[in-house]
């Protein structure tokens, strides 16, 4: 892609090893600063693994917290431990973690082929659809209050 330039300023995909880092920093900081804080709370990280009997992962999730709230971010389960309720457990984990951190929601995200059935019998509630995708692949938008 060549350049795009805007009078003494240009666009490029040029980039040197701390540039992603630190604009994601900048925008961390200037989120910080527009929520007076709010952000970073209560912001720790929830991380839970599923292993078997020789210590082996066989699943995770990974959830942020911030502005109160808990983010579902990764959540995978070997296909072989599928459906035996591992998944439930985890998600009522976290949520019980959430909480206890203050979070007073939790939110998520997800394909049309993984899991949206999952969090709705979890009882999340779907609020946006994006189905721009092709083959008629959807991502979903899921919210939860934690009481």
């Amino acid at each position: 892609m060549p350049d795009i330039k805007l009078d003494r300023i240009r666009i490029t995909v040029e980039a040197n090893d701390t540039d992603y880092e630190d604009t994601c920093n900048k925008l961390y900081q200037y989120n910080v600063q527009a929520t007076n804080g709010l952000l970073q709370q209560p912001g720790k990280d929830i991380n839970l693994y599923l292993r078997d009997e020789s210590d082996k992962v066989i699943g995770g999730l990974f959830c942020e917290t911030w502005l109160y709230g808990l983010y579902l971010d990764v959540f995978w389960i070997a296909d072989e431990y599928r459906h035996q309720g591992y998944g439930k457990v985890m998600i009522v984990e976290a949520e019980r973690l959430g909480k206890e951190l203050g979070c007073t929601f939790a939110h998520t995200c997800t394909f049309s082929y993984q899991s949206p059935e999952f969090y709705k019998n979890m009882g999340y509630e779907v609020f946006g659809v994006n189905d721009e995708y092709p083959d008629g692949i959807k991502q979903y938008f899921l919210k939860k209050k934690l009481k």
